[in-house]
């Protein structure tokens, strides 16, 4: 691996552990903070802006229930374009209800980030398994 691979692998390793650590804690201003100017993509919904982050990670978050996300199996390739980077990563979600963490989701997130300011352009989320669906 090169010293960009590295230095890109590190970088978005703690773009995605902040994002995870963001939605454990249902952060929303946070999020629009990270992701408002991104392209993101939910199974359900899409945001391109800062309203359209909001909406979205309100939307979301607004269960009461308590959740945690670990992330695993995370690749980094050089983008389609000069100073651009592709990730991907498993994660998995637990529900915290009831005193028992509960497994409720497996997914997928991809990402492409620009290494000029470790910005992140667009994250796709995908929901490989859901429980009871």
């Amino acid at each position: 691996m090169s010293i960009q691979g590295a230095e890109a692998r590190h970088q978005i390793a703690n773009l995605l552990h902040t994002y995870v650590a963001i939605a454990d804690r249902k952060d929303v201003d946070a999020a629009v903070v990270m992701l408002g100017n991104s392209h993101v993509q939910f199974p359900t919904a899409t945001s391109t802006n800062a309203e359209g982050a909001r909406e979205l990670f309100t939307r979301l978050w607004s269960s009461p229930e308590g959740h945690r996300h670990d992330v695993s199996n995370l690749t980094v390739n050089p983008g389609p374009e000069e100073g651009q980077w592709r990730a991907s990563a498993h994660y998995l979600r637990w529900l915290l209800t009831g005193g028992t963490p509960i497994v409720h989701t497996l997914g997928q997130y991809e990402l492409l980030v620009n290494s000029g300011d470790w910005s992140v352009r667009h994250l796709t989320v995908s929901r490989i398994w859901t429980a009871g669906s």
